[in-house]
């Protein structure tokens, strides 16, 4: 078996700037999603007997919330950002790559540039993932961003 990952299936993982969106929590045809509703299904009932033992079992007591969270997870529905998914306020790079005619912002000329208003600590790690992907290739990238936890 090999361990050969395609340029385009990189494409279809990573946003233009370089989040995997096939782990982030918010995508529809994501991991979590995936396994959200599945769980939801197997859970299904499930809250009538975590009432019933929350006073032996207290950590059932929280039940409700744990339910919401994955209700939550369950229903989310962005398609990712080359489909014109997420709308984050701050985020130009949904758009702006096919603007440049590049699928990733570090393959830019105008790479790195200021038309993303990224929070501090989201604009580090921009330029952090930005900067591995031109340096090793987003193959590379993407195999060794899949070890490490997605946030």
């Amino acid at each position: 078996m090999s361990d050969e990952i395609s340029y385009a299936a990189v494409v279809e993982s990573l946003a233009p700037c370089g989040i995997d969106c096939a782990r982030c929590v918010y995508y529809e045809e994501g991991t979590v999603r995936r396994l959200a509703v599945d769980l939801s299904k197997a859970l299904e009932g499930f809250g009538a007997m975590a009432s019933k033992v929350s006073d032996r079992i207290s950590c059932l007591s929280g039940y409700p919330e744990f339910a919401e969270v994955l209700s939550f997870l369950a229903g989310v529905s962005c398609a990712g950002c080359r489909e014109g998914g997420s709308a984050l306020p701050f985020c130009a790079t949904r758009t702006c790559h096919r603007e440049m005619g590049v699928e990733f912002c570090f393959q830019c000329a105008e790479y790195p540039c200021e038309r993303n208003q990224y929070p501090e600590n989201l604009r580090t790690r921009w330029r952090a993932i930005n900067d591995r992907m031109r340096d090793v290739g987003p193959e590379e990238y993407y195999r060794e961003s899949l070890s490490r936890p997605r946030y």
